[in-house]
C-alpha cells in the first residue's frame, strides 16, 4: 500500500508540475546553446508534429495575447497544410546544425537554431528554423516557428 500512495503522490506532482510548466506566454531562462536546442527538438516532437499547440504558445512572447485566437485557429490549419490529414507519430527525418547563430534584432539577442526535417505528406527535405529572441525580462522566447 505504501508503494501505491508514493506512486499516486510522485504521479500528482508530476501532473501538476507540467500544467504550470505549459503556462502561456512563459519563454524559457535558460539560453545555453544545449538548452534552446532541447526545447527546439522538444517543440519540433511534441507540439509541431504532433499539432499540439500547448508548448508553442508558451513559448510564445505575451506581446502576441492579443492574436491568440488567431494563431491557435491557423495552427491546426498549417498542421494540416503541412503534414495531411492522417496523424503523424515521426519524422522521416529530423537534423539540428551543431552551431547555433547569433544575432540581434531590433536590439533584442537572438539565437538561431538551423533545422531540416520530412514528415507526413511532404514531397521533399524542409529547412527552416528555431529562433530564439530574448526580451527585457530577461527570458527567451520563440521568435520563429518553423
Amino acid at each position: 500500500m505504501k508503494n501505491k500512495t508514493l506512486i499516486t503522490a510522485i504521479v500528482g506532482c508530476l501532473f501538476s508540475a507540467s500544467t504550470v510548466a505549459m503556462e502561456r506566454f512563459h519563454g524559457v531562462e535558460d539560453s545555453s546553446d544545449e538548452n534552446l536546442k532541447s526545447v527546439c527538438k522538444d517543440y519540433m516532437v511534441n507540439s509541431y508534429l504532433k499539432n499540439d499547440p500547448a508548448l508553442f504558445f508558451y513559448l510564445l512572447p505575451e506581446s502576441v495575447k492579443n492574436m491568440e485566437d488567431k494563431i491557435e485557429k491557423s495552427w491546426f490549419e498549417d498542421h494540416t497544410k503541412t503534414f495531411g490529414n492522417d496523424p503523424v507519430v515521426e519524422y522521416e527525418l529530423l537534423e539540428f546544425d551543431n552551431d547555433l547563430e547569433k544575432k540581434e534584432h531590433r536590439g533584442h539577442k537572438v539565437k538561431i537554431i538551423n533545422i531540416k526535417y520530412k514528415a507526413g505528406k511532404m514531397d521533399k527535405l524542409k529547412r527552416s528554423i528555431c529562433a530564439f529572441e530574448q526580451f527585457k525580462n530577461g527570458r527567451w522566447y520563440l521568435g520563429q516557428k518553423p
